[in-house]
C-alpha cells in the first residue's frame, strides 16, 4: 500500500456528518416558431437525496484521485482502480439514510473525498472534499452539478 494514504486505517476522534441531494425540475417544452422548442421548468420540483445509497469516504491520496474523478465522469461508483484489496480496504462505507444523511465517526485528521449516488435510475455521482480535524466534526454538503467537464473540481461555467 502507498505509504500517503495508511494514515487513514488508524481510528480518530474526527467525525464526518453530510447531506447529498439534487433539485430536480419537470420540463415542457413549446415551439419556439423557428423550428426549435423553447424548454421551461414547471412547478416547485422534486427534492431527490442519496437514500439507500453506499457513501464512499476516501483518504486522498494518488490511488484514489483518479479512481474518484473516473466515477464522477462516468457516473459510477465502481471504478477498477479500486479493486486490488490493498486500496480498497483504505474505503470506508455507510449507508446513507432515507432522509439523505450520513455520518462517519471514529476518523483520523486528514483530507478524504465523499462520494455517493444521488438519485436512482441510475443517479447521478456526487463528489466533494473534506478536511477533518482531532475532537471535531466536519460538516459536507454534496450536491451533483454535472458530468461535463469530466473533473468534478472543475465546475461548470456558462459565461
Amino acid at each position: 500500500m502507498p505509504a500517503d494514504t495508511t494514515w487513514s486505517r488508524v481510528p480518530g476522534t474526527a467525525q464526518l456528518a453530510g447531506y447529498a441531494y439534487r433539485q430536480v425540475f419537470r420540463h415542457a417544452s413549446v415551439p419556439n416558431g423557428h423550428g426549435g422548442l423553447i424548454r421551461y421548468s414547471t412547478g416547485k420540483g422534486a427534492l431527490l437525496t442519496c437514500a439507500g445509497h453506499d457513501v464512499l469516504l476516501m483518504p486522498q491520496g494518488a490511488p484514489f484521485d483518479h479512481a474518484v474523478d473516473t466515477m464522477f465522469r462516468y457516473n459510477t461508483l465502481t471504478d477498477t482502480a479500486l479493486a486490488p484489496a490493498d486500496v480498497a480496504q483504505n474505503v470506508r462505507h455507510q449507508a446513507c439514510g432515507e432522509d439523505g444523511r450520513f455520518t462517519f465517526g471514529n476518523l483520523p485528521v486528514g483530507a478524504w473525498y465523499v462520494v455517493t449516488m444521488i438519485g436512482s435510475d441510475p443517479g447521478d455521482v456526487a463528489v466533494s472534499a473534506v478536511r477533518t480535524q482531532a475532537g471535531q466534526a466536519a460538516h459536507v454538503t454534496l450536491q451533483h452539478r454535472w458530468n461535463w467537464p469530466p473533473s468534478w473540481r472543475h465546475p461548470p461555467s456558462l459565461w
